[in-house]
């Protein structure tokens, strides 16, 4: 067998190079999407929300609001997988001026361990005067 023989789809090295490439390239879409896109959805999410109730005054008001706007909006079809899945999860709340939403995400892939881990993304609430 030469080279040509190799890389000419007549010999199972080829298909099986070609089968852990995209195995490969998939795996690696699957955790950007997992560590960098589903945070940044979170995050946009809490700050459309945040933005309903901006100019609320005062702060203790405000909170309040954002509280029953961020419900109906993680209650909506709306929302995020992750948005949603973060209903049940502990850790999600006020923390001083400070809204926490708090959530798992795993990379599950045939043949590989999965990957679980905890999100936490904050919004701080401004009080502008």
């Amino acid at each position: 067998m030469d080279m040509s023989d190799l890389f000419s789809g007549k010999s199972g090295v080829f298909t099986f190079l070609l089968v852990v490439l995209v195995m490969i390239i998939s795996l690696a879409i699957k955790y950007a999407g997992t560590v960098s896109l589903t945070p940044a959805k979170v995050s946009s999410e809490l700050e459309e929300v945040f933005n309903r109730v901006a100019d609320v005054r005062p702060l203790s008001l405000q909170k309040a609001e954002f509280l029953m706007e961020w419900g109906r909006y993680r209650d909506s079809d709306e929302c995020s997988e992750a948005v949603s899945g973060s209903r049940t999860h502990y850790g999600n709340g006020f923390e001083g001026d400070l809204y926490v939403v708090s959530y798992t995400d795993s990379i599950e892939f045939p043949g590989f361990p999965t990957l679980i881990r905890e999100f936490r993304i904050e919004k701080p609430m401004r009080h502008n005067n």
